[in-house]
Formats: structure tokens, C-alpha cells, sequence
């Protein structure tokens, strides 16, 4: 009797797979979004590319980051950069979890990101463009803090 049931069980069990995997996996899969793998992402501007943190490892400029980061960009990011800030359940896509990427974003690219913000082709996010709310200082600061989060 037992062994009636077998078929069924890995049918559904295939289903429910099938299903679960399909999951997750929102808009356009051009950039990096939520907890998601990393996966192509559009080459920073030319304008932005030769960037470079003019404050790397500067407590000072760390220490005015996370404040700067906590006002600014925590309520999506959350506190450790994770992406699960209070405001972050009902955006789509959802907040990046920048803890996780530093070591693949060049400064150009991350000042490009915050400047512009998400209102663009691939990223269609909501994530504001902060250039010209904060002076090229308060972003480096901003980028000098976000170097210093680790995915525990």
C-alpha cells in the first residue's frame, strides 16, 4: 500500500520544486538585486570610471559615512547593509546587499550608484539619486563606510 503513494509523493516533491525555484526572481536580471548571486551588471560611465575613494581606510571619513549611511540608507539597506531595512518589504526590486559585494565594486561604480541612483534602465529601483542632496564629501564618506561592512 505504502508503495502506491511513491509516485504521487515525487511528482508533487518535483512540483513543489519546480515551483520554489521559480520564486524569488523578479524584473530584469541585468544587475544585482537583494540576495541574489552576482550576475552582469551594466560597466560604470566613463564620466565615473576613474573615480577613486580619495578617503580609503580614514576613520574620520568612516565615522561620518555610517552616520551619513544611517540617516540616508539604512531604511532600505538596513544597518548592516544586508538589504533588510524596515522600508525594504514592499520595494521591488528589493535593496542590494552591499555587505556583500564590496570587494567587486570599484569606487567609480559605487559613486556612480549613488549619485544617479536607480531610476534607470537596468536597475529600475526606487533608490534615489543623491547627487546634489550630498556634496562629492559626504558620498566619499558614504562609500568609505560601506567598505568597511562584511557579510558575517
Amino acid at each position: 500500500m505504502l508503495h502506491s503513494w511513491r509516485p504521487s509523493i515525487l511528482l508533487l516533491a518535483m512540483i513543489l520544486a519546480v515551483i520554489v525555484s521559480s520564486c524569488g526572481s523578479s524584473g530584469d536580471q541585468t544587475a544585482f538585486f537583494g540576495d541574489q548571486q552576482p550576475i552582469s551588471r551594466p560597466d560604470t560611465p566613463e564620466q565615473y570610471s576613474s573615480f577613486v575613494n580619495p578617503y580609503p581606510g580614514d576613520e574620520q571619513a568612516i565615522s561620518a559615512g555610517k552616520i551619513l549611511y544611517e540617516a540616508n540608507c539604512s531604511s532600505c539597506h538596513g544597518l548592516s547593509g544586508v538589504g533588510d531595512g524596515p522600508a525594504s518589504g514592499g520595494i521591488n526590486p528589493p535593496p542590494g546587499n552591499l555587505a556583500a559585494r564590496q570587494e567587486n565594486l570599484s569606487d567609480g561604480y559605487l559613486y556612480w550608484r549613488i549619485s544617479e541612483g536607480g531610476l534607470m534602465e537596468p536597475f529600475n529601483s526606487i533608490m534615489p539619486g543623491w547627487k546634489g542632496l550630498l556634496d562629492e564629501d559626504k558620498i566619499w564618506q558614504i562609500i568609505s563606510y560601506l567598505r568597511t561592512m562584511v557579510v558575517l
